[in-house]
């Protein structure tokens, strides 16, 4: 079993793989590799664009260029069709969480290949442990706990995909700046689509598809035109909702947290937490008055 799904040119050493989120632009798997210490080494081949980053374990890594050894931190980049080994010479078994990526969405970060050249993304096959990369795979894996909309899984992917880009001196393509009322409108657009489907699993790539930008683009004129992320402002958009339901039914907390689009009581508890700066529950029993006290007590002059 490749680490990126594809097919080994000998038999498999012993693994397994779970996907743990799938959306148009990434899909998230953790990959246990159980091969014992010194087990024989196979050759195999990754066939999708792919950043795996080692969350225990020790293994060897060999391409056509050199041998390298991977522990917890370091970043395995695939390139599809690329040809490599595993080792396992110093201990058994490893686990990775591998973010394979769409090759429409890769393209948006690293030049396309030219046609008919081999479709490498990446001119470095493995990264060290970088910080920047560690945060956002914390980050990624506290989503996945929380089932947080698999919009803001989306955008970390292309996060991680732009750090790994610049790690490499890369920055992402160049894109030919619109008209200021063009992209205030296209921008619009989006923003009515999360208003109103707020309660449904939004993706990014149909955001920015109804924005007529990229995805990568998308989130960066997103950003620059609201002050916050698509993400962010459909988390808002739903705790607007929850607000007034709050204020104006007697219905209970974990019936608004489900019916204004949160798939799960304790992350609606902490997201409204943290953008009201109260629990649902006191922000229900607090008067005017005392809101305004908090508030003041929150933000003093």
């Amino acid at each position: 079993m490749s680490r990126t799904q594809g097919t080994p040119l000998a038999t498999t050493q012993p693994a397994s793989k779970r996907e743990l989120a799938r959306t148009s632009l990434v899909r998230v798997f953790e990959y246990c590799c159980h091969a014992a210490k010194n087990a024989p080494i196979e050759p195999e081949q990754f066939t999708f664009p792919a950043i795996s980053l080692v969350r225990s374990g020790v293994f060897g890594f060999r391409n056509a260029r050199s041998p390298q050894l991977l522990t917890t931190g370091f970043a395995l980049l695939s390139n599809p069709g690329q040809q490599y080994e595993i080792s396992h010479e110093h201990a058994g078994g490893d686990r990775c969480i591998v973010f394979r990526f769409d090759e429409t969405a890769i393209n948006e970060l690293v030049d396309s290949p030219r046609h008919g050249a081999p479709r490498r993304y990446f001119d470095k096959a493995v990264l060290p442990p970088i910080p920047k990369v560690d945060a956002i795979r914390h980050l990624a894996e506290q989503r996945l706990a929380d089932e947080s909309p698999t919009m803001g899984l989306e955008e970390l992917g292309l996060a991680l995909a732009t750090t790994v880009a610049a790690q490499m001196g890369r920055v992402p393509k160049h894109e030919s700046p619109r008209d200021s009322r063009g992209t205030r409108d296209s921008i619009y657009a989006a923003l009515a689509a999360i208003e109103a489907s707020s309660t449904e699993e939004l993706a990014l790539g149909d955001l920015a598809n109804i924005a007529g930008l990229s995805p990568y683009h998308f989130l960066r004129v997103f950003k620059r035109e609201t002050g916050v992320t698509p993400h962010r402002f459909l988390l808002q958009t739903r705790v607007r909702r929850a607000l007034e339901l709050l204020r104006d039914t007697n219905r209970p907390v974990t019936e608004i947290a489900f019916d204004v689009g949160f798939g799960d009581l304790s992350n609606f508890i902490n997201t409204f937490r943290r953008e009201v700066g109260a629990s649902p529950a006191r922000f229900r029993k607090s008067t005017p008055i005392e809101w305004a006290a908090l508030a003041r007590a929150q933000h003093p002059a």
